[in-house]
């Protein structure tokens, strides 16, 4: 099983150890399906060619490489930025580098609204709006704190307006969601997570869903 997709290194397509992957089995990852499925096309298309002596069948066959190789540097994009926020929402592990380096993918606090919740006009004006950043970054809830004081620091001056403001701040939070587009399937996983079902072919959950049985 290799971690390399055949762009970045065509010799793995003939690579000894990995020639003999041609079907995208589940046991192989992500980028070993890719090429076992570009493998396939190779060898299909060259014995159709022998077989016919039809140039269409290997115009046909880079195309759909062609193909792969785009489909799969745009799943590799997404799946990188969905790693990047699944690291950084992570609640206790996201260090302010990590928030630095990554901020241009969360929605920044502002003066009209510093916890980055999502407003009634941003339903139809932003429907694309970006998730709000992590608050429990350290930076984050910083400049959460400074764009909810303003510009006139002379409000917070001593020991006891800090106490106070930090009591005040106690009622305010970012919501769970912060898109406009609730993320159903992070929740529906949320909330139920690998849980079996019948439905899904899982014989012990569907003995148990019989009336007649008892031994839960």
């Amino acid at each position: 099983m290799s971690n390399t997709f055949w762009l970045n290194n065509p010799s793995i397509l003939v690579d000894k150890n990995h020639v003999t992957e041609i079907f995208p089995s589940n046991n192989l990852n992500y980028e070993s399906k890719i090429n076992a499925i570009t493998r396939m096309i190779i060898i299909l298309s060259i014995l159709g060619y022998f077989l016919t002596k039809s140039v269409k069948i290997l115009l046909s066959a880079a195309m759909t490489i062609i193909i792969i190789a785009i489909i799969y540097k745009t799943q590799k994009k997404k799946r990188v930025k969905n790693n990047i926020n699944k690291q950084l929402l992570k609640e206790g592990f996201t260090n302010a580098a990590n928030y630095e380096k990554h901020k241009s993918n969360f929605t920044e606090p502002t003066k009209q609204n510093p916890l980055m919740n999502v407003l009634l006009p941003e339903i139809n004006d932003n429907p694309d709006r970006k998730p709000a950043a992590p608050s429990f970054n350290r930076n984050v809830e910083r400049k959460i704190n400074e764009k909810t004081i303003g510009p006139d620091s002379r409000l917070f001056l001593d020991l006891g307006d800090s106490i106070s403001f930090e009591q005040s701040m106690r009622n305010f939070y970012s919501t769970p969601n912060t898109k406009v587009c609730n993320d159903q399937t992070s929740f529906a996983k949320f909330c139920y997570g690998d849980m079996p079902s019948c439905k899904e072919g899982n014989e012990l959950q569907c003995t148990k869903n019989n009336q007649r049985y008892t031994l839960f």
